[in-house]
């Protein structure tokens, strides 16, 4: 996982052209009404307008065929991570949403604050948490396909 704000994207996407797709994109955000939108190629965002969830309600998920590049718009949150590894999943992968479902034990955590992102791949377990009591945000989460990195 790599954590970082807007004005880095360019540096870890290979493709230029999609980089800045992506930075367009999440530079208009606060336009940008709740749904899901094509960006770039198979490269889509999902905009997200939600109440952050303590760490109880939640598990941590992995992706098989696309990176998350997890971008706050306005808002916090705490990503807790760790690496798959031999891990069963507590809700198997299910292909057409690209997604497995595993317990949230022994990871790290790092701050997410407005303006950065979070950019997750395919062996990183995550989740997002609240940092401290639940709160309200917005937050674009753009799904790039493997074969772009």
């Amino acid at each position: 996982m790599i954590i970082d704000t807007l004005k880095n994207v360019k540096k870890y996407v290979k493709n230029q052209n999609l980089a800045t797709a992506i930075t367009g994109f999440l530079s208009q955000a606060e336009d940008k009404a709740v749904g899901k939108y094509d960006i770039y190629g198979g490269t889509f965002a999902k905009v997200q307008e939600y109440t952050t969830k303590l760490i109880e309600d939640v598990k941590l998920e992995a992706h098989v065929n696309y990176l998350d590049l997890q971008y706050i718009h306005s808002g916090k949150e705490i990503v807790i991570t760790r690496e798959k590894g031999d891990d069963k999943p507590v809700v198997e992968y299910n292909e057409q949403k690209d997604v497995a479902f595993y317990l949230p034990e022994n990871f790290e955590s790092s701050k997410l604050n407005q303006g950065s992102f979070a950019l997750i791949f395919p062996n990183d377990l995550h989740q997002c948490i609240a940092d401290g009591q639940p709160i309200n945000i917005k937050k674009v989460v753009v799904k790039i396909p493997v074969s772009e990195f």
